[in-house]
């Protein structure tokens, strides 16, 4: 594949922002821009960048042999939202990318054949960009996804959390709590705003109400991850709703082993 790092400017977010992609190559080794391709945006977790699914996984390999261009642009720790304080990455993410994808890069973007998928925030993010933009997006796909982001009931949990001292051992889940905070704060103002275009299952009602096509939806939860419960809620909730759903799930944490796992397993949800 050819591989593609560098920067691009977007008027969503006023300002130049990174974005890496992988491009797949024919036997030959030639470009295969002008043959049909599957195009996947993968975002990344809170905590990441663009540059975390191509240094933490073999992503690159599974889309080369199936013929899938790869798009990871950069979502700071915005939630993948139109932040109250800081930039429009759900302008960003879903309107603006594809745009510069199909003009810069030439890239397949017919709405059966164009994914987005991501990783813990981002997997909540794949989720809303998909559901606000069902009209684009064929598929979605989330890994240990953190669905909850922009329901009511956990922003008025995150709107009673208190800062931890911290001490000198690291305690993984409180680092968690407290970028989950942080993000939320910037993403949804001190007040942690309600807003049902940040909220998965409002977004699906809204959509039924509508009576679009919605895009084909999996999901996958380690078992013992911390997000298990949640992402057993929201594939429960969403059936119930009539939203089907695939949702897979063997022994892991909330971890790249288990994301490269989930990546390489379900790569084929991507291809017809």
């Amino acid at each position: 594949m050819g591989f593609f790092r560098g920067d691009i400017y977007s008027y969503a977010l006023d300002k130049m922002t990174p974005i890496n992609l992988y491009l797949p190559y024919d036997d030959n080794r030639r470009f295969q821009v002008k043959k049909t391709q599957k195009t996947l945006i993968l975002l990344h977790g809170l905590e990441g960048n663009c540059s975390y699914w191509n240094r933490y996984t073999s992503v690159e390999r599974y889309a080369q042999e199936r013929n899938i261009a790869l798009i990871m642009p950069d979502g700071d720790m915005s939630l993948y939202a139109d932040m109250r304080c800081g930039q429009r990455y759900a302008t960003y993410i879903g309107e603006e990318l594809p745009e510069i994808l199909r003009n810069m890069f030439c890239l397949n973007l017919d709405r059966e054949s164009f994914y987005i998928a991501g990783l813990s925030m981002g997997g909540y993010g794949a989720l809303r960009m998909a559901l606000t933009h069902p009209e684009t997006f064929g598929r979605c796909a989330s890994y240990s996804g953190a669905l909850m982001l922009g329901s009511r009931e956990y922003l008025q949990t995150l709107s009673e959390y208190r800062e931890p001292e911290r001490g000198s051992t690291y305690i993984e889940r409180e680092e968690i709590d407290r970028s989950m905070y942080y993000g939320a704060l910037g993403a949804y103002g001190e007040t942690m705003k309600y807003c049902p275009e940040n909220d998965i299952l409002a977004l699906a009602e809204n959509n039924i109400r509508l009576g679009k096509k919605l895009p084909e939806i999996l999901l996958t939860c380690g078992t013992e991850d911390f997000l298990f419960d949640v992402n057993c809620m929201y594939s429960d909730k969403l059936n119930d709703m009539g939203v089907k759903n695939e949702f897979r799930t063997w022994p892991g944490i909330h971890n790249w082993l288990f994301w490269e796992e989930s990546i390489r397993d379900t790569i084929d949800f991507f291809v017809d």
